[in-house]
């Protein structure tokens, strides 16, 4: 046998995988199922069927939304009177060459979703750390317009903000509609549909390229020249910011300045893209905007407009889309006749207004519903430069802010009374250097709270809310007040002082008349609104208005407060109030004024001088709250409520008027008393601290110097006004602690005298000195506020 043959067959070794090897089929493992996972993420994010979906009706239908009010009647069809759509062929090359060279200079030649200018879009971002670039092609920033950008507000408005991953799904949403957009829509069609339904900053919430052409150059979107061209392109990137009309009537920046740098930028891509030469650049930079823009000052008829408007914001919060674009059947909250009187109340029709330069702003809403059915945006909102909404707009509200901060929860919280008694003294309660006053500068001791309100005091408000935040902290009230539904800049920033109307306490007229709706309606806030229900013209889809309901303060504190905010109206406290009282109906009601502490001595306006002047009225169906004083420009020349203004009260005169208005459409009642309120001392106490009693005087029984000088004048006049004063129609006070010291009319009429004036038929008359209007007088007196001298303004 040979020696091969005996040997076994050599077993063939294995290669082993080397360490790159197997980091090399990990890396490759790790990127498959990367890709696979990233895959199926963009499926479920596409195919999510709460995300955006594309409607090609959205972005291609004519037809308009329709807008009904609360009878269901149409008022008004958001399409032609808002975009006037014109063709590709009607706009001329400039205009294209403009929005291509400053949008996307690569339109013609992408898909939908240009990756190249997306990648250098997102590099330079990372490098600068900032997201100033974007890479969005003008395909996307459609799709943005109808469907992404609402989505956002309507996810804000559903959970106040966005986070990072939402929007990160949100901009994939978008590029994949895009894609689908440029493969059911050609180039020209989609260009076509961009240019009708941008906004350019033009007024009266119009759309679109041609409207725009009308409202700065008043000429049809076929005669723009390269430079009005390019000043359109450019505007759409921050349309207000690029309005040079602002200049009109804003102060706090150049906005033709803005303008006038945006068009030239604009037209610099176009050189640079090839559009224009050199000679057309020059020429077209160098021409004066200003000298371009024929304004025109168009008012409008439309007595609804600002609710109209007002809707629509809500509508796109809600929907997360915008009516103007998209078709809705909108049912609103409107009662027609009730605006119809706001305009002719803003128009000077019913009210006087004493100077041309006194505007006004209010809102009125329905108690149980929160349901607007009017508001008043001011008198010159109806013009078209303008249309700044009064009845958004946010001031210091001052005396106002008492019941709803100081005193409401002091039933629930602290077991008080309505004859809780505080004494009135002076103590530096807010830490701001010197002792708080109150608005006459007088003390007046031990009183209750019927006195404190009746007289709006400012010291027994500060203890009170003091004691309020020691009871429960401030996180408390941070909460109430944004139940209350102020915005999140005025509620997050509380402090005591709010409680006077001072610090960063801010609200508008809507605001405020939806607060003291809660009162009427036991303790509880319905979020006040303007719609119904939404109804999407294309598939159906109904969407129904916000009546979230939020519960403040109990039934009994609710009526307690009333009880007292009655007393305001009907206890003959001379301070305008009065002017609420009907015969025929319960009013209840507080004031409110601000002033300027020192800010206005740069627009001459003397220091302490009154700013704001506020009258909050409710019945047991509809609340009313009335702003009075005047716009940021008027300021900036020196106007300000001289004593023959607040004199006038106009602001009381518009409460009372709406209130008596509604009563036809409305059963007015006096406000229930729960079951769980008890008589006390000749006032009322909540039932589960009747037993406790409520005898201690908050701040001590010590009195002022001035105090003890007068004591006996006080209960000689206590006696007198006992005697003349009539009785209100809730049950009175304990006749033990003296209501007024002494009648305001007539130290009203002393004052006038001693400054200067002379006092006619009620009220104080001073001479002009000036063209504005105003008197010139180193003080106001203010029958209803207080600034702490640290106060800071918030410039409107």
């Amino acid at each position: 046998m040979s020696q091969d043959t005996n040997q076994k067959p050599q077993t063939k070794k294995r290669r082993k995988l080397d360490i790159w090897n197997k980091l090399a089929i990990g890396v490759l493992s790790i990127f498959l199922v990367g890709c696979i996972s990233v895959f199926f993420i963009l499926v479920n994010i596409i195919n999510d069927p709460d995300g955006m979906q594309f409607v090609e009706g959205d972005l291609t239908t004519l037809s308009n939304s329709r807008i009904y009010d609360r009878n269901g009647n149409l008022i008004s069809e958001l399409g032609q009177e808002i975009r006037e759509d014109v063709t590709y062929d009607q706009i001329p090359q400039n205009v294209i060459d403009a929005f291509l060279s400053i949008e996307d200079s690569r339109y013609f030649d992408h898909n939908g979703f240009d990756l190249p200018r997306f990648l250098a879009s997102a590099l330079t971002n990372l490098r600068s750390g900032s997201f100033a670039q974007g890479g969005s092609t003008l395909t996307m920033q459609l799709i943005d317009n109808t469907f992404t950008s609402q989505q956002e507000k309507k996810i804000e408005s559903e959970q106040g903000s966005i986070s990072a991953f939402t929007k990160i799904k949100l901009k994939i949403q978008e590029i994949y509609l895009s894609l689908i957009a440029e493969q059911t829509l050609n180039k020209e069609e989609i260009f076509d549909y961009y240019v009708n339904r941008i906004w350019f900053g033009s007024g009266d919430n119009t759309r679109g390229i041609q409207k725009a052409a009308k409202y700065f150059f008043n000429k049809d979107v076929s005669e723009l020249n390269l430079s009005e061209s390019a000043f359109l392109a450019g505007a759409i990137n921050a349309p207000d910011t690029y309005n040079p009309l602002n200049n009109l009537y804003k102060t706090d920046q150049d906005y033709l300045a803005n303008a006038t740098s945006r068009r030239n930028t604009t037209l610099a891509l176009m050189l640079q893209h090839g559009y224009i030469t050199e000679t057309e650049y020059s020429l077209a930079k160098n021409s004066k905007l200003e000298f371009a823009l024929q304004y025109t000052n168009i008012s409008s008829q439309d007595p609804n407009a600002p609710f109209i408007y007002q809707a629509v914001q809500e509508v796109i919060q809600l929907t997360g889309q915008d009516p103007g674009v998209v078709p809705m059947d909108i049912y609103t909250t409107l009662n027609p006749d009730v605006q119809k009187v706001a305009y002719d109340i803003c128009a000077g029709n019913i009210v006087n207004f004493p100077i041309e330069q006194l505007d006004t702003g209010f809102a009125v809403i329905e108690n149980h519903t929160g349901e607007v059915i009017a508001v008043g945006a001011g008198r010159t909102y109806y013009q078209d430069a303008t249309k700044r909404d009064l009845s958004m707009e946010e001031r210091q509200p001052g005396s106002s802010m008492k019941p709803l901060l100081a005193y409401s929860s002091t039933f629930d919280l602290l077991g008080w009374s309505t004859e809780h008694k505080i004494n009135d003294h002076g103590e530096d309660y807010f830490h701001a250097g010197s002792n708080l006053q109150n608005s006459d500068r007088q003390y007046r001791g031990v009183v209750n709270l019927k006195t404190a309100l009746g007289l709006s005091l400012n010291t027994p408000a500060a203890q009170a809310m003091i004691a309020l935040v020691d009871e429960t902290g401030y996180d408390y009230w941070i909460d109430f007040l944004k139940k209350l539904g102020y915005s999140e800049d005025t509620y997050t920033q509380f402090v005591e002082q709010y409680a006077i109307g001072g610090a960063e306490m801010y609200a508008s007229p809507r605001q405020q008349a939806s607060a003291y709706s809660m009162l009427a309606n036991g303790g509880k806030r319905v979020e006040d609104h303007t719609i119904r229900k939404i109804v999407r013209r294309s598939d159906g889809k109904e969407t129904s208005g916000d009546t979230t309901e939020y519960e403040l303060i109990s039934e009994e504190a609710a009526y307690m407060t009333s009880y007292l905010l009655e007393n305001v109206v009907s206890g003959n406290y001379q301070n305008f109030n009065e002017i609420l009282y009907s015969q025929n109906y319960t009013a209840y009601g507080k004031s409110g004024t601000s002033d300027w502490s020192t800010y206005g001595v740069q627009y001459g306006i003397p220091a302490g001088a009154a700013r704001d002047e506020w009258s909050i009225g409710y019945t047991s169906d509809i609340s009313v709250a009335t702003w009075t004083g005047f716009s940021g420009e008027n300021e900036a020349l020196g106007y300000y409520f001289t004593n023959s203004l607040l004199f006038e009260a106009t602001a009381f005169h518009i409460t009372h008027y709406l209130l008596d208005y509604c009563q036809q459409f409305y059963d007015y009642n006096d406000i229930e008393k729960p079951s769980g309120v008890s008589n006390y001392n000749g006032g009322y106490i909540k039932t589960e601290f009747l037993s406790k009693g409520d005898s201690k005087v908050t701040g001590g029984n010590a009195k002022s110097e001035d105090e003890e000088d007068t004591e006996e004048e006080e209960q000689e006049e206590e006696t007198t006004e006992e005697e003349n004063t009539q009785e209100p129609t809730t049950p009175p006070t304990e006749p033990t602690v003296p209501e007024e010291p002494s009648d305001p009319t007539q130290d009203l009429q002393q004052q006038c005298i001693n400054s200067g004036g002379t006092w006619q038929n009620g009220a104080c008359i001073y001479q002009n000195t000036g063209n504005n209007g105003n008197t010139g007088m180193e003080e106001t007196f203010r029958l209803d506020s207080l600034t702490l001298p640290d106060s800071r303004k918030r410039i409107l």
